[in-house]
């Protein structure tokens, strides 16, 4: 027992210290600060003024921002002493512990289909040129599983956030990377000795490489590993991080990325705005081709570890109750509280009661508004009447970013027989999470009567929905997944066969699925998938421990790994196949694709709901979800001039990169031949047209028109129309033409079956047709050798030669010896004579 007068005093000082002399500690940052004080650490300070002339005068490089945080690597110390010099006006700081969250997946969720390029689709599509970055516990390049066919390693980077000693990439300022290079040659020294990140990744990216079976969801898709330091502190930040390293590299090499993240912290704002998650929002807004999944958690069976309360003027309260395997010390009882800012209105305190059957309050404190406590640290007593020291409670309150984060330890507790109340009253609301299976405490679920103790009538009573981890899994914009049964079991490295504890069946929810919503009553998961009792890749010093056959495979090249940690890595490779057909597509058109297209069972229920999300993913259905048509506009063939190749179709399309090298539309071709392209849409989705066959037409010939008194003649091949002045003349389909004033242009043209047409060269007529016969128009000599003579009574104004083929060519005239046809191929020839009062033709024969 503590005496209350000894106590009282140091309790006083505590809480009246002056914030102009010291600052109140975030909580658990006292022990980071004492046990590593000067290690490179990832914080972020709000972003504001004070704090980027604070960090630029101290030389603290921003690696990234949003529009509330600034994201620093610096240590423990700098921190400590900005705050306390007033040079930062605060840090964001975390202690929620960090937890890590395939033939028949294959089947059960249609990517079967999408490797084989049918059912729709114009080709196979296996996360080829796309990148999944998988954060967590590493991987083991050496398996098969992560090769190409030449042995060389399909891991492009392995960024270990464990190690020291550099090079740490970019501004992290933490950490070692390694490049493929190092993988392929040996000196990489970073391995997976945990397995969860190797089953992880082979889940999603294996190519069965090692022995045929259990191939991934995207078997070509490039990796990027980032090994979580899974005890560091302000954990979530260098998650947040790793995200943008992956990101970073994705953009150096012009590729689409998916980050998976198989881990997560069931503690925090679960709404997603948190500075973590604001930042990973960042990222996926900045530009197309990015998308993070997450697992949405394992607790579903971990029973009534959340609360909400909508707090009234009646008071409120729940009860707590003793651990003594807690986590902060035997017999403990600590819980996370969350609030948006405008709803922490509420007044809270504490009290102890004597447990039943005779239910009895032994001790309260005094009320706290909530708000107003932000920057403080609450220490409290609850005393008895007797004065004795029933609990001793320390509250941590702040504000981050929009959200009012209240953190309560109760410890020096006097009895475990006491149920332990937390108190609100007035108005807002709030939401708490703890339990003791994540080392914390339960709050109880079996209560008296309002007989037995009147108080309990404002008992707010905890549920199991909200069991989902929080941070970027609670995002609008991150993909989360819950958990559905793969399989029922499997034949293991002893040749004996496994079944799955409940025998619950392939398709079922997983027992231990968590369960939403986020805090804002957004649906999580997003979708399910089957993870549970999945079979990926083995890190191979598996198979050197016997009493680890039981987990592996009967080949020993696999093991047995579940949970939404399965089920996540599932989606991100569906996640890469989208990509390598929609290379341009938004995080937003995937999840709107994929929630589109997502089915339901008998299993299921109705859609959405806090456990399947808004169903199971369909791989094909999403994939033909970006599908769309094109058609070609234009001619089938050539006729003499180039024709124009356009596309049609029912999306709006930028590029187009014809089978001839050709990228515009429409397309000039002046060749015959087989035309097709590749197209992609304005989200960068892919799409093989059909083949064009484009023919050579029958083109018609016509001969030059010949004007004998008041009638023209031609001769085609073909039809013949006749025109004046541009228009058809109704009837004159004949190979000659009777003129008569007014007159004008005229011509005629032949078209042939194909569409072809050939025209004549107008001739002009001003004259009447006494005027015109009276017209005299000679060529001597005829037949001709080198040079010819024209006589005629009018001005000439050209003479064109045709031959046969119907090929013209304008004759030079030399002076003193007349039009020169030295170089024309002997035969015969129409001569057009251009006059101002038309055109005349003559026949002659080049020797």
């Amino acid at each position: 027992m503590v005496n209350k007068l000894l106590y009282f005093p140091l309790v006083l000082l505590l809480i009246v210290v002056s914030p102009v002399t010291s600052f109140a500690q975030k909580f658990g940052f006292n022990e980071v600060l004492r046990t590593a004080p000067h290690a490179p650490t990832t914080f972020c300070v709000p972003n504001n003024d004070q704090n980027r002339n604070a960090l630029r005068t101290d030389n603290q490089t921003v690696k990234y921002s949003t529009k509330d945080w600034l994201f620093i690597t610096t240590t423990p110390t700098w921190i400590d002493d900005a705050m306390r010099d007033q040079k930062i006006t605060n840090f964001y700081f975390e202690t929620a512990p960090p937890v890590l969250l395939a033939d028949t997946a294959r089947v059960a969720h249609h990517v079967e289909e999408v490797h084989a390029g049918v059912g729709g689709l114009q080709t196979p599509f296996t996360g080829k040129d796309v990148i999944i970055g998988y954060v967590d516990t590493g991987i083991d390049f050496n398996h098969e599983d992560f090769k190409n066919e030449d042995g060389s390693t399909r891991v492009l980077r392995y960024w270990d956030h464990s190690l020291t000693g550099g090079p740490s990439p970019g501004t992290y300022g933490y950490g070692v990377v390694w490049d493929s290079s190092a993988i392929n040659n040996g000196t990489c020294t970073s391995m997976d000795d945990h397995s969860h990140g190797t089953t992880v990744a082979g889940f999603g990216s294996g190519n069965a490489r090692a022995n045929g079976r259990m191939k991934g969801m995207a078997p070509e898709s490039d990796i990027i590993i980032v090994e979580s330091n899974l005890g560091g502190p302000n954990w979530s930040l260098t998650i947040a991080d790793a995200c943008d390293y992956i990101f970073k590299v994705a953009d150096s090499l012009g590729k689409p990325a998916v980050v998976n993240l198989s881990l997560g912290t069931y503690f925090g704002s679960h709404d997603g705005n948190d500075p973590a998650s604001e930042a990973m929002e960042a990222m996926l807004d900045s530009q197309p081709g990015r998308i993070i999944v997450a697992a949405a958690g394992n607790s579903g069976l971990s029973g009534k570890a959340h609360l909400h309360n909508n707090v009234t003027s009646d008071t409120s309260f729940v009860w707590f109750k003793t651990n003594p395997a807690a986590m902060f010390g035997a017999n403990t009882i600590y819980f996370d509280l969350w609030s948006d800012l405008s709803d922490a209105t509420f007044e809270f305190s504490f009290s102890a009661d004597k447990a039943g059957p005779d239910y009895e309050l032994r001790g309260t404190t005094g009320f706290h508004t909530a708000l107003p406590t932000v920057g403080t640290v609450i220490y409290d007593t609850i005393w008895s009447e007797n004065n004795d020291v029933l609990a001793i409670i320390e509250c941590y309150p702040e504000q981050v970013g929009s959200n009012f984060n209240m953190q309560v330890l109760f410890w020096q507790i006097d009895s475990t027989d006491y149920l332990f109340r937390f108190n609100a009253t007035n108005s807002g609301a709030f939401d708490i999470w703890s339990g003791s299976w994540h080392g914390y405490n339960d709050m109880e679920t079996t209560i008296p009567t309002v007989a037995q103790f009147p108080d309990i009538a404002n008992y707010i009573m905890p549920d199991s929905l909200q069991s989902i981890v929080s941070g970027w899994n609670c995002s609008e914009k991150v993909i989360s997944v819950g958990n559905v049964q793969n399989r029922l079991g499997h034949i293991d490295g002893n040749g004996n066969q496994y079944l799955s504890p409940g025998l619950n069946p392939p398709g079922k929810l997983a027992l231990k699925s968590s369960k939403g919503p986020n805090r804002h009553n957004v649906v999580k998961p997003d979708v399910s998938a089957a993870g549970e009792v999945s079979l990926a890749a083995a890190p191979l010093w598996v198979q050197t421990i016997p009493q680890a056959y039981v987990v592996l495979d009967s080949g020993l090249l696999h093991m047995r790994n579940s949970g939404t940690s399965m089920s996540s890595p599932l989606v991100a490779g569906v996640a890469a196949l989208y990509l390598e057909k929609c290379s341009n597509a938004t995080y937003n058109d995937f999840k709107t694709d994929l929630i589109n297209t997502a089915f339901s069972d008998s299993f299921t229920g109705s859609l959405p709901n806090y456990g399947y999300g808004h169903g199971k993913v369909h791989a094909l259905d999403l994939l033909l979800a970006t599908n769309y048509t094109t058609s070609f506009v234009g001619p089938l063939g050539i006729c003499e001039d180039p024709i124009d190749i356009a596309l049609s179709s029912t999306q709006t399309i930028p590029t187009v990169n014809w089978s001839n090298g050709g990228t515009t539309s429409p397309l000039t071709v002046d060749t015959v031949g087989n035309y097709s392209a590749i197209v992609f849409d304005d989200r960068g989705c892919i799409h093989y047209t059909d083949t064009l066959a484009i023919s050579q037409f029958e083109v018609p010939f016509i001969d030059p028109i010949t004007w004998v008194g008041d009638t023209l003649f031609t001769n085609s091949t073909h039809d013949y129309q006749w025109t004046l002045n541009g228009n058809d003349l109704p009837g004159e389909t004949n190979a000659q033409l009777t003129v008569s004033s007014p007159f004008g242009t005229y011509t005629c043209y032949a078209t042939s079956p194909d569409g072809c047409v050939a025209e004549t060269n107008p001739i002009t007529l001003t004259l009447s047709l006494d005027e015109a016969s009276t017209t005299s128009v000679k060529l001597h000599p005829n037949p001709v050798s080198d040079f010819f003579s024209v006589q005629s009574d009018l001005p000439i104004q050209s003479i064109e030669l045709i031959d046969a083929l119907g090929k013209r060519t304008t004759l030079n005239y030399v002076s003193g010896q007349g039009y020169d046809v030295r170089a024309v191929t002997p035969g015969l020839y129409i001569v057009l004579i251009s006059t101002k009062s038309g055109v005349f033709q003559s026949k002659i024969v080049r020797m």
